[in-house]
């Protein structure tokens, strides 16, 4: 837990920054939103927080900022002062909207009066609040959850009527392709996205075709300009192969003397994990004692009832550990205590627990669907999603000591991705697409005076 002081961070608002004429603007409108309803960063907002924090970094024309609540907001503050520390980032954003959920009541009379004062301050925030006004010379970055904020996508229209670049990070294409998969319905809002005159960054080749099927099922005229940047292996602030310190917190104290395998994920629907437990259940009738405790690592999702509900019979009997919502050095221990990893999901856009498993220098039994085999290359052992004997094979064959040996050997001396690699690629391809955007609206007078130059993160950035 942070303690809060005098001292904590003001987060300001960006006009006062001067001139939007040539920034690059990022935004985290729905990492904001995350904060305030979770208290761990998984997924996507660790991934954005991730390329805002480098990009931040490199150059003072970067603008990280959110729209949440309708109040422009400047974060670069924010990212600055929290290095890499993403908890931190969550509990400070939270800080600052101390009332959300909370809601008048005649028998809290000071909660109510005191939530009253904190509505009356936003409103007065909200009122001077002031969008920066982008030109052609701006550029607007989409790295997020856009389909879920509404003045993220307004923002991306008057983007395009200003005639600034526009780069989006597509993470996946699920509330289109697979939209069982989702706890809402945002296809109609992810559509508008991809029907923009943007440049999409696709974190696989595999989500790059999806990409182009996509737009030409939509009837989106002309190429769909679409680069390639896979994302990191890497856990950020943690050295590779780091070994397994004193365990950091009380509820994963008993894990130290212990043997287990870990599953890393939100629990919801996609994520697979019925059939994970129906598998377990398998093996330890068959290796009894023998078998290493599963560990679950994640937050409770959607959809994913069924699964809640038998994890919890299943934590309670004392068979499967389930360490909800870890923090990043729960989850940094975890991952340097465990034998192996489990990853079961049925599909993904790139799969960042198989990543961080091998970053720790531990095999991985995974799903062989969608981009995961990207991530995992020859240094996991696959299996199909849809079928319980091939995921149990896996399973089994990194249940034996000499099979992990073979795969950590092969890991070691594999060449995995850090996110300074990350942000580096996608710094160029925005550099590229800004220069580009200037040669056509301005003119060789202006490209004279030559793009922005992303000097790429430095190495103190590798914490």
């Amino acid at each position: 837990m942070f303690e809060m002081s005098s001292t904590d961070l003001k987060l300001r608002p960006a006009a006062s920054l001067g001139s939007a004429s040539s920034k690059i603007y990022i935004d985290l409108s729905d990492i904001v939103a995350h904060s305030l309803w979770h208290t761990s960063c998984a997924g996507i907002p660790r991934v954005q927080l991730e390329v805002a924090a480098m990009l931040t970094r490199s150059s003072i024309d970067v603008l990280p900022f959110s729209l949440y609540g309708g109040i422009w907001r400047n974060l670069r503050p924010l990212i600055e002062e929290a290095d890499d520390n993403w908890d931190l980032i969550f509990h400070r954003l939270r800080s600052k909207f101390p009332y959300v959920g909370v809601y008048p009541s005649w028998r809290r009379p000071i909660q109510t009066l005191l939530l009253a004062k904190a509505r009356l301050a936003i409103l007065v925030e909200r009122i001077f609040s002031r969008t920066p006004k982008m030109t052609a010379q701006s550029t607007l970055f989409v790295g997020g959850a856009f389909w879920t904020s509404s003045q993220a996508m307004d923002l991306c229209a008057r983007a395009v009527e200003a005639g600034a670049n526009i780069v989006v990070l597509v993470h996946d294409l699920i509330p289109i392709t697979h939209p069982e998969f989702t706890g809402h319905d945002f296809a109609n809002e992810f559509r508008q996205i991809l029907g923009l005159p943007a440049h999409f960054i696709a974190t696989t080749e595999y989500n790059a075709e999806s990409l182009r099927q996509v737009r030409a099922e939509l009837g989106v005229r002309g190429e769909t300009q679409v680069s390639v940047v896979h994302l990191a292996h890497e856990f950020s602030g943690t050295e590779r192969n780091a070994p397994a310190a004193q365990p950091p917190t009380e509820r994963v104290r008993p894990l130290g003397a212990l043997d287990f395998a870990l599953c890393v994920g939100t629990v919801e629907i996609r994520k697979n994990h019925m059939m994970l437990f129906s598998v377990w259940d398998e093996l330890v009738a068959e290796y009894g004692d023998n078998l290493p405790l599963l560990v679950v690592a994640g937050s409770r999702g959607w959809k994913a009832d069924a699964a809640l509900n038998r994890l919890d019979e299943l934590f309670e009997s004392g068979r499967i550990v389930f360490i909800e919502a870890p923090n990043d050095e729960e989850l940094r221990w975890l991952y340097a205590a465990c034998s192996f990893t489990v990853f079961p999901s049925q599909f993904e856009g790139w799969g960042l627990p198989v990543g961080e498993s091998l970053w720790f220098g531990k095999p991985c039994a995974a799903s062989d669907t969608s981009s995961i085999p990207y991530v995992g290359g020859d240094l996991c052992a696959y299996f199909s999603p849809f079928h319980a004997t091939t995921m149990k094979d896996a399973i089994r064959s990194l249940l034996e000591p000499n099979i992990r040996d073979i795969y950590r050997e092969r890991i070691a001396h594999a060449p995995l991705r850090t996110w300074a690699d990350v942000v580096t690629e996608i710094g160029s391809v925005i550099v590229q697409q800004r220069s580009e955007s200037r040669q056509v609206s301005d003119g060789s007078a202006r490209c004279n005076r030559g793009p922005l130059q992303f000097r790429g993160p430095s190495a103190t950035m590798n914490r």
